[in-house]
């Protein structure tokens, strides 16, 4: 899921459902509160990324090839997707803060995985992270005004925030324990705090939403601000500010282990207080 708010204050969110009858075949959608939702991918599948309104992006599969998309909700049309975005390799996963557009570039034939930063106007492109073996992992989370987040599991995960005007990367902690704990799908404010995904080894192990961000006085390895009851786990997570009060909305999908149904979910994490 990833969500915002329009110029009404209207709740605006963008999710992937899977066919009636067809579970494993999905589709790209978003809604604007009391609308009918608008699916987004013309042909083949979809899966959304990320709203920076009146702007979503998208993930679309057609014909065997990986690609990605806009939607512009404040006319209902698909601005075409920036130059040298998407390449005969698999794009995925998206999401998109102003000029910046944050997604996977994965290859069809090797293990290699990647995360770029492409800014929309300058065409400039960073590859912030890649791998290139088949027993590791690279997830592109979500970007925000200065900061991206992904997930890096090698094996173990572990969440990276990246400033973009520093160009500098920062590791988030997590506990020391005998079976590590893995943190994945890191989400990311415009001020730079971050909301990951806290679990043991297997799906559904003491999963946590854990927050980053010195502006609550957060300790080193971060403060737990959700659990999730046993048996269910997160893979993708996208916040969304409020400017009336400053909490953040944590918007996860939730999966229960044992069926891989999943759901849609939202924290509302209270502002800092005085």
């Amino acid at each position: 899921p990833a969500a915002d708010l329009d110029g009404s204050s209207n709740e605006v969110l963008a999710f992937t459902r899977s066919r009636s009858g067809y579970p494993n075949r999905y589709d790209a959608y978003v809604r604007v509160e009391g609308n009918a939702a608008v699916k987004l991918n013309t042909a083949g599948q979809g899966w959304t990324g990320g709203i920076d309104y009146p702007l979503v992006v998208y993930q679309q599969v057609a014909s065997g090839q990986s690609n990605i998309f806009l939607y512009d909700l404040s006319n209902d049309t698909r601005p075409p997707t920036p130059d040298g975005v998407n390449t005969r390799k698999w794009e995925w996963h998206p999401t998109i803060s102003g000029n910046w557009l944050l997604y996977g570039r994965d290859d069809n034939s090797t293990p290699t995985q990647r995360v770029v930063l492409h800014n929309s106007s300058t065409h400039e492109e960073r590859l912030l992270s890649g791998i290139t073996k088949a027993s590791h992992y690279l997830q592109a989370d979500q970007v925000n005004g200065n900061w991206a987040t992904y997930t890096r599991c090698r094996p173990v995960c572990n969440v990276v925030r990246y400033d973009i005007g520093l160009q500098t990367r920062m590791t988030l902690g997590k506990p020391v324990t005998t079976r590590p704990r893995h943190q994945y799908a890191g989400a990311v404010t415009s001020t730079g705090a971050v909301y990951l995904v806290r679990s043991g080894p297997s799906c559904g192990a003491k999963v946590k939403i854990v927050r980053y961000d010195a502006a609550h006085s957060d300790p080193a390895l971060g403060t737990v601000v959700a659990a999730l009851p046993s048996g269910f786990d997160i893979v993708f997570a996208f916040t969304r500010e409020n400017a009336l009060d400053s909490s953040v909305d944590v918007f996860y999908d939730r999966v229960k282990c044992s069926t891989g149904r999943f759901d849609i979910y939202k924290v509302t994490d209270p502002p800092p207080g005085p």
